[in-house]
């Protein structure tokens, strides 16, 4: 047993050695451009402002929410935006490597002038490379020798300033790209499994997708991809899709050509119509509509079975269908800064959820049904027009962040103050009555004393 014991043990620390460095593509310096300078001087001083509300203990979600609501109507003047990459902090400069004869040990490199045009041939003596990094380069081809490098498995290209080509290559199952000039055409590498071409000016779907039978992954944001006019195949092997930010106005039936999708992610778009073809995604956990034109929950939407999350911050919805009760396995619903002014009581049926979202609504009242959600872990309905805290608060029982602030609510429910595991406790800006008044400090002490954070005018 001894003997077993040592083997697997070795066996371990022969697997955790394996494990691959995983690239997190970086945030490009970003100048937006209006055509007012007033506007660019708003923009910026909104900025600070952001800066200045979240170094106080005690954030105002008023003026955070307010402030985000004046952002957004300001990025729809952006006339244009400039965006510069520089290199990475976690990669090594290859003048370093050959400088210091760092060959042996380099697991990422970065090559970041305009001067290099190939990649130097002495490349090869990095044994461990794991990921290269082109900012701003003339390189124009990734040659086929660089599939010597066996643990070479990342390339991350920043605005290439030629027209680039990668040979092909068994070894990358990652590929980056950031504005630029690149190749629409990716089945050469055989053990692709994500391909992530944010911001690089597509109108159109890379071609061929489905030949790549371990891609799993494709992140087109920022782009100008329409769906409606991209012919897709039938892709088996994508479980997680990225359109974030392409003035997307629909999704089309062609997305159920992604049968075995996970997560969808579409915010920042124009979306006001989804295909009932998405109904088709039986295996879809995670929907992100953030900030899109939707008036009501598509029917699609209600049938997908395994849904877990759903993001729709910022549309327009005004209601909410008792259907909504029949995603049995959702645990976050995000439906903050809408125009609803009611919530089924069939949200009650939602045994599951463990977060939900409703702030900045015009709600009058909410279900008694909510009692009912003894996962329910977040709620927060700030900034509405509730008369009344929810009935029966102290039976949520899992109860950890509670945000009722900047309502009409006059008197604070009873038992409160016992519920096992509040962390967070969010309620001024309401009209109390006397007797509240009079007790808020007792409860608030109690809180405080169990560790709780409350938010409160005192």
């Amino acid at each position: 047993m001894k003997i077993f014991g040592v083997v697997f043990l070795l066996f371990l620390l022969a697997q955790s050695g394996m494990s691959q460095i995983v690239v997190t593509p970086q945030k490009p310096i970003s100048y937006p451009y209006f055509e007012s300078p007033e506007d660019s001087a708003s923009y910026a001083q909104i900025g600070s402002q952001f800066k200045e509300a979240f170094k106080t203990k005690n954030v105002d979600n008023k003026l955070i929410d307010s402030l985000t609501t004046i952002l957004f109507s300001l990025e729809k003047k952006i006339v244009s935006r400039k965006f510069y990459y520089q290199p990475s902090d976690e990669f090594t400069a290859w003048e370093k490597v050959v400088e210091s004869n760092m060959y042996d040990e380099v697991k990422l490199i970065s090559f970041s002038s305009t001067s290099y045009a190939s990649l130097p041939t002495n490349i090869l003596k990095c044994k461990n490379l794991e990921a290269i990094e082109l900012v701003n380069t003339r390189i124009h081809k990734l040659p086929r020798e660089i599939s010597q490098l066996k643990k070479l498995h990342t390339l991350v290209i920043y605005d290439s300033k030629v027209d680039f080509k990668i040979a092909k290559n068994a070894r990358l199952h990652t590929i980056i790209v950031r504005g630029g000039k690149n190749q629409n055409r990716f089945k050469q590498f055989s053990n692709l499994e994500k391909l992530d071409l944010s911001r690089c000016g597509l109108t159109a779907l890379p071609k061929k997708l489905h030949k790549n039978k371990k891609l799993k992954e494709l992140l087109f944001n920022e782009n100008l991809i329409d769906l409606s006019k991209t012919k897709i195949k039938t892709n088996y092997h994508v479980v997680k899709i990225e359109l974030q930010q392409n003035k997307l106005k629909e999704i089309p039936e062609s997305i159920a050509r992604f049968p075995n999708v996970k997560t969808l992610v579409f915010n920042g778009n124009e979306i006001n119509r989804i295909d009932p073809a998405m109904g088709k995604l039986v295996k879809l956990e995670q929907l992100g509509l953030y900030k899109n034109n939707l008036t009501a929950l598509p029917e699609a939407i209600y049938i997908l079975p395994n849904l877990k999350e759903i993001d729709l911050y910022y549309n327009q919805l005004e209601r909410l269908d008792d259907r909504i009760g029949t995603l049995k396995n959702l645990q976050v619903l995000y439906l903050s800064n809408n125009r609803l002014i009611g919530v089924p009581e069939s949200i009650g049926s939602l045994g599951n959820l463990e977060e939900l979202y409703l702030s900045n609504n015009r709600l009058s009242e909410l279900p008694n049904s909510l009692a009912n959600l003894d996962k329910l872990k977040v709620l927060r309905v700030n900034n509405n027009y509730l008369g009344q805290a929810p009935n029966n608060l102290p039976k949520l029982s899992s109860l950890e962040n509670l945000d009722i602030s900047s309502n009409q609510i006059s008197e604070l429910p009873e038992g409160i103050s016992d519920l096992p595991f509040l962390k967070l406790l969010v309620i001024q800006n309401n009209p109390w009555d006397d007797s509240t008044l009079a007790k808020l400090p007792v409860v608030t002490a109690q809180l405080r004393n169990k560790e709780v954070v409350v938010h409160v005018n005192e």
